[in-house]
């Protein structure tokens, strides 16, 4: 069975349906492919002279990491060039109003992460159009999709007006997953590796990618599963082995997989070869999160968000110590203790 690769993808279709307004470009699902349900990531394939169209979300924020070529981006502070390997987060709302092109003479490539909360609604300003989907990338996940011209509404209020210093993609260089700056570490016997935390550094606030290099020999996490956060692996480089339910398997350069929540979702990376392994974790930001060790039989309640380094509750207790609901309650006396 062929596993979805970002080096190799498999395109499904020949251009997007923005090609009308200018915008050639192929697309590959990655997100789909790999069985993803509440995070997505396509790879879109960008020909020279192309120019997406501007647009931002009301309901969820992006993240673009550049693989290969030179694009351009589009922010309310106007056009720029990206770099190889550079990562740019768009927040919610009319700050985070974005769109890609290319201005070169060669094709270029872009992953761009998502949230998949649905409803969520879709402004294109310049076609003065709105879209209002039930699901996430609708109508490619079924249910209610409409695209409004604005200029039919009943009643309209417009939003407040970008302000550029408000998203964090106008800023260049500030993440790039080809030449990461690390800024974590973990130095734990057979549990040792540096991270690149990228969504945080590009300015991300709700959704989570980091980037891990994991020497030979070393391990990332015990084995585990979140019941509030799906997460996606993609492995930039080497050859790591990922443990799931169904056992241990190596894994390829380029390759996409996806851990949804609850026990199903279990997973836990190490490198057996003979070079170290660089691979990309993309989250959901959900808090709070409770996540299970079936290894040594632990829970752990967390109040923040994963790899976010947050602060507050943060407890890990031994799954045979639980007890039951009612153990130490008594009903309250006369006198109300």
């Amino acid at each position: 069975m062929a596993h979805p690769n970002v080096f190799e993808p498999a395109f499904d279709e020949d251009v997007t349906r923005y090609e009308e307004h200018g915008f050639r470009c192929r697309r590959s699902r990655l997100g789909y492919q790999a069985g993803c349900e509440r995070l997505g990531v396509s790879l879109w394939e960008i020909e020279p002279g192309s120019e997406g169209v501007e647009h931002y979300h009301f309901g969820n924020e992006e993240l673009l990491i550049v693989l290969s070529g030179r694009p351009s981006l589009r922010t309310p502070a106007g056009w720029r060039e990206l770099a190889e390997g550079e990562v740019a987060a768009f927040p919610r709302g009319p700050d985070g109003a974005h769109a890609v092109g290319n201005h070169t003479q060669d094709a270029a490539r872009v992953l761009f992460f998502s949230e998949m909360r649905g409803p969520d609604l879709v402004v294109y300003p310049e076609l003065g159009m709105i879209a209002s989907v039930e699901k996430m990338s609708s109508p490619e996940r079924g249910g209610m999709a409409v695209w409004t011209r604005l200029e039919g509404a009943i009643e309209l209020h417009d939003p407040a007006p970008p302000n550029p210093a408000s998203n964090p993609a106008v800023a260049a260089d500030r993440a790039n997953a080809l030449a990461p700056d690390f800024d974590t570490e973990q130095s734990l016997p057979g549990f040792s590796w540096r991270a690149a935390r990228l969504a945080a550094q590009a300015g991300a606030k709700r959704l989570g990618a980091s980037l891990y290099e994991l020497p030979p020999e070393q391990t990332g996490f015990p084995y585990h599963a979140h019941l509030a956060n799906e997460e996606m692996l993609v492995v930039v480089r080497g050859r790591p082995s990922l443990r799931t339910p169904d056992g241990w398997r190596p894994l390829g350069e380029g390759e996409v997989v996806s851990f949804p929540t609850g026990e199903k979702g279990a997973h836990q990376v190490t490198n057996r070869s003979e070079e170290p392994a660089r691979f990309l974790m993309v989250s959901e930001m959900r808090a709070p999160d409770v996540v299970l060790y079936p290894d040594s039989e632990k829970v752990g309640a967390r109040g923040s968000a994963p790899g976010s380094g947050g602060s507050g509750l943060r407890m890990t207790f031994r799954s045979r110590d639980a007890v039951d609901y009612w153990e130490g309650e008594d009903p309250p006396s006369e006198n109300g203790k």
